[in-house]
Protein backbone atom coordinates (compact mmCIF):
# COMPACT_ATOMS: atom_id res chain seq x y z
CA UNK A 1 0.00 0.00 0.00
CA UNK A 2 1.55 3.41 -0.87
CA UNK A 3 2.26 5.50 1.89
CA UNK A 4 0.05 8.81 0.70
CA UNK A 5 -2.91 5.63 1.07
CA UNK A 6 -2.40 5.22 4.47
CA UNK A 7 -5.81 5.86 6.61
CA UNK A 8 -3.06 7.24 9.51
CA UNK A 9 -1.67 9.69 7.10
CA UNK A 10 -4.94 10.43 5.52
CA UNK A 11 -6.69 11.38 8.99
CA UNK A 12 -3.20 13.44 9.61
CA UNK A 13 -4.02 15.48 6.64
CA UNK A 14 -7.75 15.83 7.47
CA UNK A 15 -6.74 16.66 11.27
CA UNK A 16 -3.93 19.28 9.75
CA UNK A 17 -6.40 20.76 7.84
CA UNK A 18 -9.25 21.20 10.32
CA UNK A 19 -6.45 22.39 12.82
CA UNK A 20 -3.74 24.49 11.07
CA UNK A 21 -4.30 27.63 11.81
CA UNK A 22 -1.02 30.18 11.46
CA UNK A 23 -1.27 29.21 7.45
CA UNK A 24 -4.11 29.82 4.65
CA UNK A 25 -4.63 27.07 2.02
CA UNK A 26 -6.42 28.31 -1.14
CA UNK A 27 -6.95 26.27 -3.86
CA UNK A 28 -8.13 27.71 -6.55
CA UNK A 29 -8.69 27.44 -11.00
CA UNK A 30 -6.41 28.44 -13.31
CA UNK A 31 -8.01 31.75 -13.52
CA UNK A 32 -8.30 32.88 -10.00
CA UNK A 33 -11.69 31.59 -8.98
CA UNK A 34 -11.41 29.86 -5.59
CA UNK A 35 -12.25 25.68 -4.99
CA UNK A 36 -11.13 25.64 -1.61
CA UNK A 37 -10.86 27.86 1.59
CA UNK A 38 -8.58 26.13 3.74
CA UNK A 39 -6.23 25.64 7.49
CA UNK A 40 -6.59 29.47 8.84
CA UNK A 41 -7.92 30.78 5.53
CA UNK A 42 -11.01 32.61 7.79
CA UNK A 43 -8.56 33.71 10.45
CA UNK A 44 -6.02 35.29 8.08
CA UNK A 45 -8.77 37.34 6.03
CA UNK A 46 -11.61 37.52 7.93
CA UNK A 47 -13.79 35.80 5.63
CA UNK A 48 -15.65 32.82 6.02
CA UNK A 49 -15.55 29.59 2.96
CA UNK A 50 -19.47 30.31 2.39
CA UNK A 51 -18.23 33.87 1.56
CA UNK A 52 -15.10 33.12 -0.58
CA UNK A 53 -15.72 29.93 -2.25
CA UNK A 54 -16.57 30.63 -6.06
CA UNK A 55 -15.26 33.91 -6.10
CA UNK A 56 -12.06 35.24 -7.37
CA UNK A 57 -8.98 35.46 -5.55
CA UNK A 58 -7.92 38.89 -6.60
CA UNK A 59 -10.37 40.53 -4.47
CA UNK A 60 -7.82 39.94 -1.73
CA UNK A 61 -5.04 42.03 -3.48
CA UNK A 62 -5.25 45.89 -2.78
CA UNK A 63 -6.86 47.99 -5.14
CA UNK A 64 -2.73 49.26 -6.39
CA UNK A 65 -2.24 45.76 -7.10
CA UNK A 66 -5.23 45.04 -9.11
CA UNK A 67 -4.13 48.21 -10.87
CA UNK A 68 -1.07 47.16 -12.12
CA UNK A 69 -2.20 43.35 -12.96
CA UNK A 70 0.17 41.89 -10.29
CA UNK A 71 -2.73 39.25 -9.68
CA UNK A 72 -2.71 37.97 -13.28
CA UNK A 73 1.30 38.22 -13.52
CA UNK A 74 1.56 36.00 -10.04
CA UNK A 75 -0.33 33.56 -11.39
CA UNK A 76 1.12 33.68 -14.75
CA UNK A 77 4.64 33.58 -13.02
CA UNK A 78 3.57 30.22 -11.03
CA UNK A 79 2.43 29.21 -14.45
CA UNK A 80 5.34 29.18 -15.83
CA UNK A 81 8.12 28.17 -13.03
CA UNK A 82 6.17 25.77 -11.37
CA UNK A 83 6.02 28.39 -7.93
CA UNK A 84 5.95 32.13 -7.72
CA UNK A 85 6.65 34.12 -4.24
CA UNK A 86 4.12 35.85 -2.61
CA UNK A 87 5.35 38.63 -0.14
CA UNK A 88 2.94 41.59 -0.32
CA UNK A 89 0.29 43.50 1.50
CA UNK A 90 -3.30 42.47 1.07
CA UNK A 91 -6.51 43.00 2.44
CA UNK A 92 -8.93 41.91 5.26
CA UNK A 93 -12.84 41.58 4.73
CA UNK A 94 -12.45 44.62 7.69
CA UNK A 95 -10.48 46.44 5.11
CA UNK A 96 -6.98 46.30 7.13
CA UNK A 97 -4.13 45.45 5.34
CA UNK A 98 -1.52 42.95 6.35
CA UNK A 99 1.46 41.67 4.67
CA UNK A 100 1.45 38.02 3.94
CA UNK A 101 4.18 35.60 3.05
CA UNK A 102 4.11 32.19 1.04
CA UNK A 103 4.06 30.53 -2.49
CA UNK A 104 1.79 29.80 -4.84
CA UNK A 105 2.45 26.33 -6.67
CA UNK A 106 0.79 25.36 -10.02
CA UNK A 107 -0.82 21.90 -9.92
CA UNK A 108 -1.18 19.30 -12.99
CA UNK A 109 -2.56 16.62 -13.61
CA UNK A 110 -1.24 13.03 -14.29
CA UNK A 111 -0.22 13.89 -17.81
CA UNK A 112 1.72 17.40 -16.53
CA UNK A 113 -0.86 19.71 -17.85
CA UNK A 114 -1.68 22.48 -15.08
CA UNK A 115 -5.42 22.53 -13.61
CA UNK A 116 -5.16 24.72 -10.87
CA UNK A 117 -3.14 26.40 -8.13
CA UNK A 118 -2.39 25.38 -4.47
CA UNK A 119 -1.51 29.74 -2.64
CA UNK A 120 -0.41 29.00 0.75
CA UNK A 121 -0.16 32.11 2.51
CA UNK A 122 1.02 33.57 6.88
CA UNK A 123 0.12 36.85 8.17
CA UNK A 124 3.87 38.62 9.15
CA UNK A 125 2.52 41.89 9.59
CA UNK A 126 4.02 42.37 13.24
CA UNK A 127 7.75 41.10 11.13
CA UNK A 128 7.17 43.49 8.67
CA UNK A 129 6.30 46.39 11.61
CA UNK A 130 9.47 45.42 13.25
CA UNK A 131 11.48 45.82 9.81
CA UNK A 132 10.19 49.01 9.31
CA UNK A 133 10.69 50.25 12.53
CA UNK A 134 14.55 49.41 12.15
CA UNK A 135 14.30 51.29 8.34
CA UNK A 136 12.65 54.13 10.40
CA UNK A 137 15.29 53.91 12.83
CA UNK A 138 18.26 53.19 10.45
CA UNK A 139 16.96 56.38 8.34
CA UNK A 140 17.27 58.76 11.31
CA UNK A 141 20.66 57.67 12.28
CA UNK A 142 21.55 58.48 8.89
CA UNK A 143 20.06 61.75 8.95
CA UNK A 144 21.20 62.41 12.48
CA UNK A 145 25.23 61.44 10.95
CA UNK A 146 24.68 63.60 8.70
CA UNK A 147 23.62 66.54 10.31
CA UNK A 148 26.59 66.16 13.01
CA UNK A 149 28.83 65.62 10.01
CA UNK A 150 27.51 69.28 8.98
CA UNK A 151 28.35 70.69 12.72
CA UNK A 152 31.48 69.51 12.94
CA UNK A 153 32.26 70.68 9.28
CA UNK A 154 30.71 74.07 10.36
CA UNK A 155 32.95 74.69 14.03
CA UNK A 156 35.70 73.41 12.23
CA UNK A 157 35.75 76.16 9.92
CA UNK A 158 34.54 78.49 12.75
CA UNK A 159 37.72 77.80 15.17
CA UNK A 160 40.02 78.17 11.84
CA UNK A 161 39.93 82.18 12.54
CA UNK A 162 40.18 83.12 16.41
CA UNK A 163 42.54 79.89 16.70
CA UNK A 164 44.79 81.77 13.80
CA UNK A 165 44.21 85.13 15.79
CA UNK A 166 45.29 83.41 19.02
CA UNK A 167 48.84 82.65 17.01
CA UNK A 168 49.09 85.92 15.65
CA UNK A 169 48.98 87.58 19.14
CA UNK A 170 51.18 85.42 20.87
CA UNK A 171 53.77 86.33 17.87
CA UNK A 172 53.44 89.66 18.13
CA UNK A 173 53.97 89.43 22.21
CA UNK A 174 57.24 87.63 21.67
CA UNK A 175 58.58 90.67 19.07
CA UNK A 176 57.02 92.95 21.59
CA UNK A 177 58.94 91.54 24.78
CA UNK A 178 61.86 89.50 23.52
CA UNK A 179 63.32 89.51 27.08
CA UNK A 180 60.22 88.63 29.14
CA UNK A 181 61.34 85.53 30.22
CA UNK A 182 57.56 84.61 31.72
CA UNK A 183 56.11 86.02 28.75
CA UNK A 184 58.06 83.63 26.84
CA UNK A 185 56.99 80.92 28.80
CA UNK A 186 53.18 81.82 28.44
CA UNK A 187 52.94 82.39 24.52
CA UNK A 188 55.45 78.80 24.07
CA UNK A 189 51.99 77.48 26.33
CA UNK A 190 49.47 79.06 23.95
CA UNK A 191 50.93 78.82 20.89
CA UNK A 192 51.65 74.83 21.92
CA UNK A 193 47.80 74.60 22.32
CA UNK A 194 47.02 76.35 19.49
CA UNK A 195 49.40 74.30 17.28
CA UNK A 196 46.92 71.21 18.77
CA UNK A 197 43.38 72.41 18.37
CA UNK A 198 44.67 73.44 14.61
CA UNK A 199 45.33 69.47 14.26
CA UNK A 200 42.26 68.73 15.64
CA UNK A 201 40.20 71.46 13.43
CA UNK A 202 42.05 70.13 10.15
CA UNK A 203 41.46 66.74 10.92
CA UNK A 204 37.63 67.46 11.30
CA UNK A 205 37.79 69.22 8.20
CA UNK A 206 39.14 66.73 6.35
CA UNK A 207 37.15 63.93 7.81
CA UNK A 208 34.29 65.50 6.23
CA UNK A 209 35.58 66.15 3.06
CA UNK A 210 35.96 61.97 2.90
CA UNK A 211 32.69 61.42 4.16
CA UNK A 212 31.40 63.81 1.41
CA UNK A 213 33.38 62.04 -1.06
CA UNK A 214 35.40 65.20 -1.73
CA UNK A 215 38.90 63.58 -1.38
CA UNK A 216 40.51 62.03 -4.60
CA UNK A 217 43.70 59.75 -4.06
CA UNK A 218 46.76 61.06 -5.95
CA UNK A 219 47.75 57.40 -6.56
CA UNK A 220 51.64 56.71 -7.58
CA UNK A 221 54.07 53.65 -7.40
CA UNK A 222 56.07 53.72 -4.04
CA UNK A 223 57.57 52.00 -1.84
CA UNK A 224 55.64 51.19 1.28
CA UNK A 225 58.57 51.06 3.48
CA UNK A 226 59.93 54.39 2.76
CA UNK A 227 56.02 55.80 3.63
CA UNK A 228 56.50 54.25 7.13
CA UNK A 229 59.91 55.33 7.98
CA UNK A 230 58.98 59.32 6.69
CA UNK A 231 56.01 58.30 9.22
CA UNK A 232 57.89 57.35 11.96
CA UNK A 233 60.45 60.24 11.60
CA UNK A 234 56.88 62.84 11.91
CA UNK A 235 56.37 60.65 15.01
CA UNK A 236 59.71 60.94 16.36
CA UNK A 237 59.64 63.77 19.03
CA UNK A 238 56.51 62.53 20.67
CA UNK A 239 58.09 59.55 20.44
CA UNK A 240 60.85 60.99 22.45
CA UNK A 241 59.44 63.29 24.81
CA UNK A 242 58.00 59.56 26.36
CA UNK A 243 61.22 57.88 25.86
CA UNK A 244 59.60 55.27 23.56
CA UNK A 245 61.38 53.30 20.96
CA UNK A 246 60.09 51.96 17.65
CA UNK A 247 61.58 49.53 15.20
CA UNK A 248 60.30 49.40 11.08
CA UNK A 249 60.23 45.62 10.28
CA UNK A 250 58.87 46.23 6.61
CA UNK A 251 60.61 44.58 3.41
CA UNK A 252 60.60 46.57 -0.04
CA UNK A 253 56.45 46.24 -0.96
CA UNK A 254 56.03 48.47 -3.84
CA UNK A 255 51.83 49.57 -3.66
CA UNK A 256 49.61 51.86 -5.81
CA UNK A 257 48.85 54.54 -3.34
CA UNK A 258 48.78 58.12 -2.11
CA UNK A 259 51.87 58.46 -0.41
CA UNK A 260 50.45 61.77 1.70
CA UNK A 261 47.53 60.01 3.07
CA UNK A 262 48.92 56.55 3.52
CA UNK A 263 51.79 58.44 5.65
CA UNK A 264 49.31 60.22 7.78
CA UNK A 265 47.66 56.60 7.90
CA UNK A 266 50.73 55.10 9.80
CA UNK A 267 51.64 58.76 11.40
CA UNK A 268 48.14 58.16 13.26
CA UNK A 269 48.94 54.50 14.22
CA UNK A 270 52.00 55.37 15.55
CA UNK A 271 50.86 58.12 17.84
CA UNK A 272 47.82 56.42 18.90
CA UNK A 273 50.43 53.40 19.92
CA UNK A 274 52.31 55.94 21.64
CA UNK A 275 49.95 57.66 23.82
CA UNK A 276 48.31 54.39 24.92
CA UNK A 277 51.56 52.90 26.08
CA UNK A 278 53.50 53.45 29.21
CA UNK A 279 56.81 55.23 29.03
CA UNK A 280 60.00 53.69 27.58
CA UNK A 281 57.62 51.09 25.83
CA UNK A 282 58.46 49.47 22.30
CA UNK A 283 56.55 50.19 19.40
CA UNK A 284 57.02 47.87 16.40
CA UNK A 285 55.85 48.52 12.62
CA UNK A 286 55.93 45.48 10.68
CA UNK A 287 55.05 44.25 7.19
CA UNK A 288 54.62 41.25 5.43
CA UNK A 289 52.74 40.13 1.99
CA UNK A 290 49.64 37.63 2.03
CA UNK A 291 48.21 36.65 -1.10
CA UNK A 292 47.09 39.45 -3.07
CA UNK A 293 47.33 42.14 -0.13
CA UNK A 294 50.33 44.16 1.42
CA UNK A 295 49.89 43.79 5.30
CA UNK A 296 51.17 46.13 7.63
CA UNK A 297 50.80 45.96 11.36
CA UNK A 298 51.51 48.33 14.39
CA UNK A 299 52.46 46.13 17.50
CA UNK A 300 52.79 47.89 21.00
CA UNK A 301 52.84 47.11 24.28
CA UNK A 302 50.11 49.89 25.40
CA UNK A 303 47.39 49.30 27.86
CA UNK A 304 45.33 46.94 25.47
CA UNK A 305 41.19 47.45 24.49
CA UNK A 306 38.49 45.63 26.49
CA UNK A 307 36.90 43.39 23.85
CA UNK A 308 33.66 44.79 24.13
CA UNK A 309 35.67 48.11 23.04
CA UNK A 310 37.04 46.89 19.71
CA UNK A 311 34.44 46.51 17.17
CA UNK A 312 33.84 50.58 18.09
CA UNK A 313 37.07 51.36 18.24
CA UNK A 314 37.63 53.26 14.75
CA UNK A 315 34.56 54.97 15.43
CA UNK A 316 34.31 59.05 15.88
CA UNK A 317 34.31 60.02 19.50
CA UNK A 318 35.54 56.99 20.93
CA UNK A 319 37.22 57.88 23.73
CA UNK A 320 39.28 56.00 26.41
CA UNK A 321 39.90 53.29 23.61
CA UNK A 322 42.59 51.33 25.96
CA UNK A 323 40.62 50.81 28.78
CA UNK A 324 43.26 51.94 31.97
CA UNK A 325 42.67 54.35 34.66
CA UNK A 326 43.70 58.09 34.05
CA UNK A 327 42.63 60.83 31.78
CA UNK A 328 42.45 59.87 27.99
CA UNK A 329 41.62 62.95 25.92
CA UNK A 330 40.70 62.40 22.47
CA UNK A 331 37.98 62.65 20.14
CA UNK A 332 38.97 59.44 18.52
CA UNK A 333 39.52 61.51 15.02
CA UNK A 334 42.88 59.98 14.43
CA UNK A 335 41.24 56.07 13.83
CA UNK A 336 38.22 57.18 12.32
CA UNK A 337 40.99 58.96 9.50
CA UNK A 338 42.68 55.50 9.28
CA UNK A 339 39.96 53.95 8.64
CA UNK A 340 38.80 56.10 5.99
CA UNK A 341 41.98 56.33 4.35
CA UNK A 342 42.29 52.52 3.87
CA UNK A 343 38.91 52.29 2.86
CA UNK A 344 39.33 54.97 0.09
CA UNK A 345 42.29 52.62 -1.40
CA UNK A 346 40.48 50.01 -1.13
CA UNK A 347 41.63 48.17 2.34
CA UNK A 348 40.95 47.20 5.47
CA UNK A 349 41.77 47.94 8.82
CA UNK A 350 41.64 45.82 11.99
CA UNK A 351 42.78 45.50 15.62
CA UNK A 352 43.86 42.94 18.16
CA UNK A 353 44.18 42.96 21.82
CA UNK A 354 43.91 40.12 24.51
CA UNK A 355 42.16 43.14 26.41
CA UNK A 356 43.67 45.65 29.35
CA UNK A 357 47.44 45.54 29.89
CA UNK A 358 48.07 42.80 27.21
CA UNK A 359 48.62 45.87 24.26
CA UNK A 360 47.16 46.16 21.07
CA UNK A 361 48.22 45.38 17.34
CA UNK A 362 46.70 47.34 14.23
CA UNK A 363 46.55 45.81 11.05
CA UNK A 364 46.50 47.73 7.96
CA UNK A 365 45.40 45.66 4.53
CA UNK A 366 46.10 46.86 1.20
CA UNK A 367 46.14 45.27 -2.29
CA UNK A 368 48.82 44.74 -4.21
CA UNK A 369 48.98 46.34 -7.38
CA UNK A 370 47.94 44.60 -10.29
CA UNK A 371 50.83 42.96 -12.93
Amino acid sequence: MDAADSPRINDLVRLTLAQAREHALILMELDGTILAWLMGAERTFGHTAAEMLGRNFDVLFTPEDQRHDIPRLERETALKHGVGENDRWMVRKDGLKIFVTGVTNRLCDASGNPVGFSKILRDRTDIRGQIDNLRNQSAAFEAESRRKDVLLGTLAHELRTPLGVLSNAAQLIEIAAPREAKLHDATTLIRRQVRYLQTLVEDLLELGRVKAAKVSLQLERVDVRAIVEAALETSSASLRERRQTAEVIVPAIELDVDATRLRQVFVNLISNASKFSPERAHIWIKGTTEGEEAVLRVVDEGHGIPPELQPRVFDLFTQGAHGEPGPRTGLGLGLSLVKEYVELHGGRVQVRSEGPGRGSEFIVRLPMPKV
